[in-house]
């Protein structure tokens, strides 16, 4: 078509000789146009714009990406998510900044979530929260009691427990009235000078 166009024929002329639409010739005799024939784009492409018109700027998705790399790079605190970067292009001034789920798709779009797990990090030690408890130097004792507890064909039980944190003894005192101040001071006595304790392991 567009090579009988160039030979002068009238495009309406052309159109009725190969069954197409005026629209059709003209759009190919448009795509070919100040090219040789052997070098124009032929295949066909799909009607409408190329770039979606909602869709964020190619060059407003780069950047992002960009800045996602760089504060994964050089951020104090380690954040280079979609938070991130959108409080980094707007500290930055920059007009039209996405907003923080339209980044996280952009971030799916362009593949830099795929095969990411959040990382298992090893658990901290043993009563890190106390230096000497996590250093195995002294003992950390845990209570708790059980209340109203119903045994079958029995009264109801209230039970003391006590877990040491480094030696992993476990105790357990049931009572078959209510738990006092008392019984929980006889408890205590009979953990500090009656029952043994496995050596901590330094």
């Amino acid at each position: 078509m567009v090579a009988a166009v160039r030979r002068g024929a009238a495009q309406r002329s052309v159109a009725r000789c190969f069954g197409v639409s005026l629209h059709t010739v003209q759009r190919w005799v448009e795509r070919a146009a100040g090219q040789r024939l052997d070098r124009v784009d032929w295949p066909d492409r799909p009607a409408g714009p190329q770039h979606p018109p909602h869709r964020t700027a190619i060059d407003m998705e780069n950047l992002i990406i960009e800045t996602r790399d760089h504060l994964r790079q050089a951020s104090d605190l380690g954040e280079y998510g979609a938070e991130a970067v959108h409080r980094t292009h707007l500290e930055l001034g920059l007009s039209k900044v996405p907003s923080i789920r339209t980044i996280n798709r952009i971030f799916d779009r362009r593949g830099v979530l795929d095969a990411r797990h959040a990382p298992r990090r090893k658990a901290p030690p043993a009563g890190w929260y106390l230096p000497e408890v996590s250093r195995a130097q002294v003992e950390v004792d845990s209570f708790d009691l059980i209340e109203g507890l119903k045994i079958k064909d029995g009264p109801l039980v209230e039970v003391l427990n006590e877990v040491s944190l480094q030696s992993g003894l476990v105790v357990s005192w049931p009572h078959p009235a209510a738990i006092t101040a008392k019984t929980i001071l006889l408890a205590l006595k009979e953990i500090t000078y009656e029952l043994p304790r496995r050596p901590f392991q330094e």
